[in-house]
């Protein structure tokens, strides 16, 4: 049998791509969509054949068949123009076409006959539309233009104002963040996947991203908070992908300052920006570039309305100014894309991103020592390349190959990453606090000296990882799509619990005194990167493959794929978890006291089928409905996986103080999801959205008791389940003259038996019963409303005044957030800032009560001005205008952000017993971290070529 050249070429196509998948071996995300449409005779209705759609700027194009239908696939994210052609007919150009990474974009034609030449084109500005057909989940687009006169800044600060999205703002794992943490539909904090030109942005050992990209160089957001496809895997609640922009034939570009300190109390913000696009050199157009960086510096990174009325008499001069002393931050983004065209239907593109922040941590126990408050440096550097070939205007296939690397430092304010320092001489101690009161920790005024933040972190975790990935519309109605990927990763841990332990300074030779507990791998005792042996780096390895299609026939649209994950942690496990030390009694070679190699085994290996079904029909012209179900598996955070054996076998023999060992033998978390919606356009600028989903929550990791010998202790298990539910409604209203609005709501239901990994720490460590009922999770959120208006005049529109409009290219967005409180579990009334170990006394179920809710508005007023043929934007930009008092968190046992209420009970005066002292207690129950920001005002200037 022999086969038509087509046919060998797409089979020899599908056949590389295989073998590449199963030779390579993160997930990625697509960066490219479709368009397709149908080209119909204005007056007769009869579909045109052989007319020439073309798009000019990527100089790529098709012809419609004889039904008229045309499709172009592995199209770039971004807008552009189109054009259809034909002789004897009017030429048409659509402008302002936006392609959207991993959908269709449906753009049908009515071309006018002519008998005449030379007759001029049509001109016609397009729109998104209204409805997405072939999205059979729920998601959100968002584009650069839609981002740049609201008064936000940043993606994430876009993507919490999506319906199903909760910005949460408190800290509840075991690391602190520079970031609000968004929560989508109820999952933990790492079920979020970032990806920026497909690359995924997540540190795996924590699951949390602290990428920062330049708002003027994104091109499309694409958020799906349900039902996305089989080709995103290893994440269980939400997926946030961004395109930036890329070069083109003409340069571009951007500078904009932003300044906050012109006002009192501004709280010095500070931040620039610029980019550039355009050829490497004018006459290279098929090698175009673009680069986009970011230098902010916030005085005070979160600021409180509370700052300016916590002062004390013993401080001068701090708190005053309203900013919260040791609280800054200095971040520095970047990124940069250079693509090469050698031709319409190939790009080769290779870039990166670059992300540092150097931020202090403000905590109200560290006022009187400020020096020391924790200190951290974040690092995450990525570097990417993809290779795009259209074999025709029906099949395209895509390699990849990135790096991505994440490092982090937690350290004392002072002494930071320099150990060393950390030393205090022999036979003295690092000074901690006041027995009496139990308040703060002592500070530069204390005779034995200050007190020096006794805890250093160092992680970094890196891979390499490929993918491929084939597309092919096998017919007009179907499409399928297959690929895979590959991820190696490096990792290494250094976690000190005493290191001002590490070293003892003895008579100026500082020498080393505590390696012992140190939890690490990839470094030595003393911090040193090392490699071999058994607490050297640890290597996971991940791979996926997957298969969906897309079925598109008279308005009905099925997504259905399958999805294969392997996993595999690649390091030792215990072979007892009752006799860790000791895993065989009956070998006399099996000393008792050390972890031998007999006492270890192969971690397991885990291999996962994730089946995905998404079904979109119409149920009018005007109205789509479409409903999913999917399987999700999520390997669990890295740093739950692995633990420095040497630590392990230090802690079984002793004992002692808390702390979590991680678990190789993990198996993924698992998601199924339900989901059901709606989407009607009531007018043909306006659209009303509604979608209901459920979702059934397995072996969610947690940490619990390990009964072993000589010395129980703490690793985590696959034990914590939870149910969520919950509906998103959103409104949308295209602009109607000069206003534009969009509005959503979401009520949901998050319940389950542990919000993090480390929820249940206390339970742990005193070895309490674990919970078996559901209760709500922290960020269950119960309810949440976004509204965004904007009013704006275009050239030429306003009042006018002697010919002039002097309101053109103006306008004013107003942004207003609303939510209920986050829960707590209401306790007796005690002592709730002191630094001494206290237990708190619950009086009702586990999280049963909920905080007050918060309300905020801000607002961005611009006007554009023509400066010598540029376009200057200047603007004002207002958080929380009405000044509101919106609470973070309370106290348990008063429900009240501003007292515990101690100082009122006979304990409370017995231990604070005179007027300094309680006084001192009221500055450590009034924190600032308690509330959120005041009223702030900031201006900016954006010029733009």
């Amino acid at each position: 049998m022999f086969l038509r050249p087509r046919m060998s070429l797409v089979l020899g196509a599908a056949v590389l791509l295989a073998s590449a998948i199963f030779v390579f071996g993160t997930s990625w995300a697509g960066t490219t969509g479709q368009l397709s449409g149908v080209v119909h005779d204005a007056k007769t209705g009869e579909p045109v054949s052989l007319a020439s759609i073309a798009i000019p700027e990527l100089k790529r194009g098709a012809v419609t068949d004889a039904q008229g239908n045309y499709l172009i696939l592995n199209v770039p994210a971004g807008r552009y123009s189109v054009r259809v052609s034909l002789l004897g007919y009017v030429s048409v150009l659509r402008q302002n076409v936006e392609i959207v990474p991993d959908f269709n974009t449906k753009l049908d034609f009515n071309v006018e006959s002519t008998v005449l030449t030379n007759v001029p084109e049509v001109v016609i500005r397009g729109e998104r539309p209204l409805i997405q057909k072939d999205a059979t989940g729920s998601t959100k687009f968002l584009s650069g233009d839609d981002l740049k006169y609201q008064p936000l800044r940043g993606y994430q600060d876009a993507v919490a104002q999506q319906s199903g999205v909760v910005n949460f703002k408190l800290n509840i794992d075991n690391e602190a963040q520079n970031n609000n943490t968004l929560i989508v539909r109820g999952g933990r904090p790492n079920e979020v996947a970032y990806y920026v030109d497909g690359f995924s942005q997540q540190d795996p050992l924590t699951g949390v991203s602290t990428t920062a990209i330049n708002g003027d160089a994104i091109s499309e957001i694409v958020v799906q908070t349900g039902g996305f496809n089989a080709e995103y895997g290893r994440i269980n609640s939400g997926v946030v992908n961004l395109v930036t922009k890329e070069g083109s034939e003409k340069y571009f570009g951007s500078a904009e300052g932003i300044y906050g300190d012109i006002m009192k109390k501004s709280r010095g913000y500070k931040n620039f920006n610029a980019s550039l696009g355009g050829p490497l050199a004018p006459s290279l157009k098929s090698l175009t570039f673009y680069a986009a960086g970011e230098r902010k510096d916030t005085e005070d990174r979160r600021p409180s309305i509370i700052t300016k009325d916590v002062g004390d008499p013993s401080q001068p001069g701090l708190f005053e100014n309203g900013v919260l002393p040791s609280n800054e931050s200095k971040t520095w983004s970047g990124i940069g894309k250079l693509t090469w065209k050698p031709g319409p239907a190939r790009s080769l593109k290779v870039g990166g991103t670059i992300n540092q922040d150097k931020w202090r941590q403000y905590q109200n126990t560290y006022r009187f020592d400020l020096d020391h408050a924790p200190r951290f440096r974040d690092k995450n550097n990525s570097l990417y390349g993809t290779w795009n070939h259209s074999l025709n205007t029906r099949s395209y296939y895509e390699v990849k190959a990135n790096y991505f690397l994440t490092d982090r430092i937690r350290g004392d304010g002072l002494y930071f990453d320099d150990l060393k320092k950390y030393a205090f001489p022999v036979g003295v101690g690092d000074p901690t606090f006041d027995p009496t009161e139990a308040l703060f920790w002592f500070g530069a005024n204390n005779p034995a000296g200050p007190h020096v933040w006794d805890d250093f972190l160092r992680r970094k975790s890196s891979y390499i990882g490929f993918a491929a990935d084939y597309a092919n519309q096998l017919s007009k109605a179907v499409q399928l799509k297959v690929g895979g990927d590959y991820q190696r990763h490096t990792l290494r841990y250094y976690n000190h619990y005493f290191p001002t332990q590490l070293y003892e300074d003895s008579a100026g030779v500082l020498l080393p005194k505590n390696t012992l507990d140190v939890d690490r791998y990839g470094y030595d005792a003393l911090g040193n990167e090392s490699n071999g042996g058994l607490d050297g780096p640890k290597h996971p390895k991940v791979a996926s493959l997957y298969a969906q299609t897309k079925y598109e026939q008279l308005g009905l649209v099925v997504n259905a794929g399958l999805r294969f994950d392997y996993l595999t942690p690649s390091t030792q496990a215990l072979r007892s978890e009752s006799n860790p030390l000791q895993s065989d009694q009956q070998d006399t070679t099996n000393v008792a006291t050390q972890l031998d190699p007999a006492d270890l085994q192969a971690s397991k290996v885990y291999r996962r089928l994730s089946p995905r079904l998404g079904i979109g029909f119409p149920v009018s012209d005007r109205t789509l409905v479409h409903v999913n179900y999917g399987q999700f598996f999520q390997q669990p955070n890295l740093q739950d996986l692995y633990v420095s054996y040497a630590f392990l076998e230090h802690k079984v023999n002793t004992g002692g103080y808390f702390v979590g060992f991680g678990n190789p033998n993990l198996k993924p978390e698992r998601t199924t999801a339900y989901e059901i919606g709606i989407a009607h356009t009531p007018t043909d600028r306006s659209r009303i959205e509604a979608a209901a989903y459920y979702k059934d929550v397995k072996d969610l990791v947690e940490i619990t008791n390990i009964p072993s010998s000589p010395n129980n202790f703490s690793s985590y298990r696959n034990r914590d389940f939870a149910t969520i539910k919950g509906l998103d409604l959103a409104y949308t209203l295209r602009r109607v003259g000069h206003t534009s609005m969009t509005a959503s709501y979401s009520i949901s239901w998050a319940t389950g038996t542990g919000s993090v990994s480390q929820t249940q720490r206390n339970i742990a460590w005193t070895a309490d019963e674990v919970p078996k009922m559901a209760s709500p999770l922290s960020f269950d959120q119960r309810h949440k409303f976004s509204w965004n208006l904007d009013y704006r005049f275009a050239k030429g529109e306003g009042p006018g005044w002697h010919g002039n409009h002097l309101l053109e290219n103006a306008g004013i967005n107003l942004l207003l957030n609303a939510g209920s409180g986050f829960p707590y579990t209401p306790t007796r009334i005690y002592n709730e800032v002191t630094l001494a170990s206290v237990a708190a006394q619950p009086i009702g179920p586990l999280n049963s009560r909920y905080g007050p809710w918060t309300v905020q508005m801000d607002l961005k007023a611009n006007k554009g001005i023509n400066v010598g043929g540029q376009n200057l934007d200047v603007y004002v930009w207002v958080l929380n205008v009405f000044n509101k008092d919106n609470v973070r968190t309370v106290y348990s046992g008063t429900g009240n952000a501003n007292t515990t209420n101690f100082l009122n009970t006979d304990e409370g005066q017995n231990t604070y017993d005179n007027t300094a002292a309680q006084s001192r207690y009221r500055l450590a129950e009034l924190s600032p971290t308690l509330h959120d920001v005041g009223r702030l005002v900031r201006f900016g200037a954006k010029v733009s070529f």
